[in-house]
């Protein structure tokens, strides 16, 4: 238990300024971005939002600079960090335990942040094909549950949350999902192990 509760922090100094720091943060956090096009009616604004390496990853804002991560999560920071565009910069790594509120906040925040799908985050994408019917599941629908189900495993992964409590609430819901698929139907010959993470082909 203790293992799975633990967070990786990191706390950085970097020692560049101008382009390359807006990069970096921008590569670390994600961002958005406005355009305004002019159309028939008139000037129309469009948001468009880039992800970075946290967008995914449940995490913490301990300051400026220092922010914490699921011990899962920190194979990914470690690469992040360790990318010489990023020198140079003093960098001190230590594990930590953190409130578990803010814990199973952290991982309720990346459900509502991470995309499965343009401009359509886990969250929102799980409201909406629980909204469907049965009798309205398709082809297309049950695509879209099974990258549902994949996102969401990987978050569960993460999962640093006090006895999983989370992923306990994430599962019903998911479960819910999973009973409206049809295995004989399915178009790309492959079955998930939703639990596992690994995919395996199914026998011809």
């Amino acid at each position: 238990m203790r293992n799975q509760t633990l967070a990786r922090v990191y706390s950085f100094d970097i020692k560049f300024r101008g382009g390359k720091r807006t990069t970096f943060y921008r590569k670390l956090f994600g961002f958005t971005a406005r355009t305004t096009r002019t159309a028939d009616d008139g000037p129309r604004t469009y948001t468009h939002e880039y992800a970075g390496v946290l967008t995914s990853i449940p995490h913490l804002r301990l300051g400026k600079s220092v922010i914490a991560v699921p011990l899962p999560a920190a194979g990914r920071l470690d690469s992040f960090f360790d990318d010489p565009r990023w020198k140079p910069m003093e960098l001190h790594v230590f594990d930590a335990i953190l409130p578990a509120n803010e814990r199973l906040k952290a991982m309720r925040e990346t459900l509502q942040r991470a995309s499965v799908r343009p401009g359509i985050y886990l969250e929102e994408e799980m409201r909406i094909l629980e909204s469907f019917p049965p009798g309205a599941v398709d082809s297309e629908v049950q695509r879209r549950i099974r990258r549902v189900l994949q996102a969401a495993d990987e978050l569960m992964r993460m999962d640093w949350s006090d006895g999983r409590v989370f992923s306990r609430d994430l599962e019903a819901r998911l479960g819910r999902l999973r009973s409206r698929l049809q295995p004989s139907n399915v178009g790309d010959n492959v079955t998930f192990g939703y639990l596992s993470g690994k995919g395996t082909k199914k026998p011809k």
